[in-house]
């Protein structure tokens, strides 16, 4: 990944063209000791260690000199500064892209703006580590935006390549994506979305902060880790496979790739498969492959989940995942929209819509569609962070030939400053 320094206040973000000569990248780690008579040593840490940076610069052209030294005698605001340093990739707190929290409020890392949005809960799963969350979405249309105090988004500049995906645990639902823009003040400019797991959008005209967003898509409990937000970066997380084929994803073809009872399959004029049911009744529709159970499933864990167009959606009350062994003989049936995780021993699976009888017929494509396997062990970037920093430090020494200047500045995470 190539991508230089940036620095500045909201809204003046800038690039610092030439490279540090010297780049120090470390933690302000608060540890104190006491050594005991006997020889044992007691050490006393805070709870979380600040980031320091220290960079050198020599030559700097004119302008950029001029930028980061009206940041140092804070000319244009008392800060605190935006930095995107050249190492830091995916911009998520540490414990954010974990989803997990440092023993304060989760609210200080995500937050619902839209009502109905659900709660968030400390994770019931076996083994999860201290202080990890689930979002529990009581609505379809619930959003979920992951935050970053003080400011009201992550720092952008216009014209920067910002792609966001949502958690692990989600990229196998019928989740969507978004990427709230928004100006130096915090205002809400305009969103760019994506129905997937992953946006990728370039900041707009007037836009100084980024606030990602996800949409369950579905009611349900969600994980929280594996989110990755990048700038500039050609990092692309890890993408769920669709186990069905190229034709019946597409919903094309032959219609004996489907099984019905209660609802009529038929080919329109394109050749795409459509399904009709009467009115006052009921049906489902079973994705075949073949003469086996289901479709084939990697080896190893795993989530899987059904994705339908929106129309088939509507219409169908229910699906249900049955998952086989190697002999054929079935394991478990998962009924819901949510990701179900595959069952140890599991090497196939066959997915089911239901549609309950209702007082109008329906009829609608049966494609696109999507029958998603991921691993849920696949590690993401880890997150980075992207804290907020005060200039601690500044020395200014004037090059030849001028106008070429060496500079040295420190900067410190913070929560805020003043003058």
């Amino acid at each position: 990944m190539a991508r230089n320094l940036w620095v500045g206040l909201p809204g003046q973000l800038r690039e610092i063209s030439q490279a540090a000569t010297g780049f120090e990248r470390g933690a302000e780690l608060g540890v104190s000791q006491f050594t005991a008579l006997s020889g044992q040593i007691t050490t006393i840490a805070t709870r979380r260690a600040p980031r320091r940076i220290k960079l050198t610069f020599d030559r700097l052209s004119r302008d950029d000199a001029a930028h980061l030294d009206r940041l140092a005698r804070r000319i244009d605001g008392p800060g605190p500064v935006e930095v995107v340093d050249p190492v830091g990739r995916n911009l998520l707190d540490p414990l954010q892209a974990e989803g997990r929290t440092g023993g304060d409020s989760p609210y200080n890392h995500w937050y619902t703006s839209v009502s109905g949005s659900g709660r968030l809960e400390p994770s019931a799963v076996p083994g999860a580590q201290p202080q990890t969350y689930v979002w529990k979405a009581d609505t379809a249309s619930a959003q979920l935006s992951w935050h970053r105090r003080p400011r009201a988004g992550f720092p952008v500049a216009p014209g920067m390549r910002v792609r966001f995906t949502l958690p692990t645990s989600w990229r196998t639902g019928p989740c969507a994506t978004r990427l709230h823009w928004r100006d130096a003040a915090g205002t809400f400019l305009s969103t760019s979305a994506d129905y997937g797991h992953t946006v990728s959008a370039t900041a707009p005209a007037g836009a100084a902060l980024v606030t990602p967003a996800g949409v369950a898509g579905e009611v349900g409990t969600y994980g929280l880790d594996g989110a990755v937000l990048t700038l500039d970066d050609d990092h692309v997380p890890t993408a769920p496979v669709n186990l069905l084929s190229a034709d019946q994803a597409a919903g094309r073809g032959a219609l004996t790739q489907w099984s019905a009872t209660g609802v009529t399959l038929s080919a329109d004029a394109s050749g795409y498969a459509v399904a009709s049911l009467a009115a006052s009744t009921a049906g489902t529709l079973t994705f075949a492959n073949g003469s086996a159970k289901g479709h084939p499933l990697p080896a190893g864990p795993g989530l899987t989940g059904l994705v339908l167009p929106a129309a088939v959606r509507a219409r169908a009350q229910s699906c249900a995942l049955t998952f086989f062994d190697a002999a054929g003989a079935q394991l478990a049936v998962t009924t819901g929209w949510v990701p179900a995780t595959v069952p140890a021993g599991a090497v196939q699976v066959s997915a089911t819509v239901s549609f309950a009888s209702a007082t109008t017929a329906f009829q609608s494509r049966i494609g696109p569609a999507k029958l998603l396997h991921l691993d849920p062990e696949v590690t993401e970037l880890p997150g980075d962070g992207c804290p907020v920093m005060a200039v601690t430090g500044y020395t200014d020494t004037p090059a030849r030939p001028l106008p070429y200047r060496n500079v040295s500045i420190e900067l410190t995470e913070v929560t805020s400053a003043s003058v």
